[in-house]
């Protein structure tokens, strides 16, 4: 036998155990410092200098622009610091990128600001704050964009009938991010109906830390979209679901970030149930700050161990339904190899 072994057997178990334990916090804090090292270093901060980031940030505020388009009710003067945001980036990938009129991000950019300037115009009202935020060359390709239809998606609730009953493929084409419902009520059972469908879901060794919540209470929901922040000029929708990631599924350090991943793929299983069961659903952020992460927890009795991935609006399909664009990316783009 092994001194090393020798030891173990002499030594306490509770002695042992807890010297694993601190093994495992110090190489914790080594990770998570490695993480916040790698993040700081990359992530899309507001000075960014790389292509990605700016295209990244630029997407972003695009998105805000382009949200308004599926409001019930379009906002006129709406979002002025997006427009802002969008002629500073859009300025400094015109000298990041060499090819800059081909971009897809500048393209889909000068497509949204082409329409927000078309229905501003329509209507009467004043663009001079949006038109001195760009030089003359990007506000000649807006005001060309103007003239052109607006690339706008309506889905038809007809169209989903059949939902259950077609190819998989044509069902991920079908699935579209809705955040206007119908006043037809939800049931439980056709929400556990695409939660069942879920349970599919690989995740690590068969762990299964996803957790979903069903809220229906309209004032609850309310609070909780208050809090997070992204629902605005909509409606509050009859269904929230909340998923999370359990986190005494996983083991050491290495499986740190496990939940995200885990509760990252049973979310998207979710969303394709809920499409195939002829509902009406947006996924929408769960990226709190500690404050907005404890304003929740207490709100909806979220205990510590667990890990937001998602809300999920829910809903059935009105008749028609606007949507946002939201143009994706080529294979090119995405296959690195």
């Amino acid at each position: 036998m092994s001194l090393k072994a020798t030891i173990k057997q002499l030594l306490p178990n509770s002695w042992i155990l807890k010297r694993q334990r601190m093994k495992a916090a110090i190489q914790l804090r080594k990770d998570v410092r490695t993480d916040r090292r790698r993040f700081a270093k990359a992530y899309a901060a507001p000075a960014c200098v790389s292509q990605t980031q700016m295209e990244s940030l630029l997407i972003f505020f695009v998105h805000q622009i382009e949200k308004g388009f599926s409001f019930d009710e379009y906002q006129f003067g709406r979002g002025k610091g997006a427009l802002r945001n969008i002629a500073d980036l859009s300025a400094r990938l015109r000298i990041a990128d060499a090819d800059w009129r081909n971009n897809p991000v500048y393209r889909d950019a000068v497509l949204a600001l082409g329409e927000y300037l078309r229905r501003h115009l329509s209507a009467g009202h004043d663009t001079t704050y949006m038109t001195s935020l760009f030089d003359v060359e990007m506000l000649n390709d807006i005001e060309r964009a103007s003239k052109r239809n607006y690339p706008c998606i309506e889905l038809s609730k007809n169209d989903k009938l059949d939902n259950a009953d077609v190819p998989f493929h044509e069902l991920v084409e079908r699935r579209h991010a809705i955040r206007s419902y119908s006043e037809q009520p939800v049931t439980r059972a056709e929400l556990e109906e695409a939660i069942t469908l879920s349970l599919r879901t690989p995740s690590v060794c068969n762990r299964q830390p996803a957790r979903v919540r069903i809220f229906t209470d309209a004032k609850q929901i309310s609070n909780a979209l208050k809090i997070q922040g992204g629902f605005g000029g909509y409606d509050t929708p009859p269904v929230l679901m909340l998923v999370t990631a359990d986190l005494q599924a996983f083991m050491g350090s290495n499986e740190r970030n496990e939940g995200y991943v885990d509760g990252g793929l049973f979310s998207m299983s979710l969303l394709y149930a809920l499409e195939s069961c002829g509902l009406a659903a947006c996924p929408l952020n769960t990226m709190f700050s500690q404050e907005t992460d404890r304003k929740t927890r207490e709100l909806l009795h979220i205990p510590e161990n667990e890990v937001f991935i998602m809300y999920i609006s829910v809903g059935h399909f009105r008749e028609t339904s606007r949507i946002c664009r939201s143009q994706r990316f080529g294979l090119d783009r995405i296959l690195m190899n």
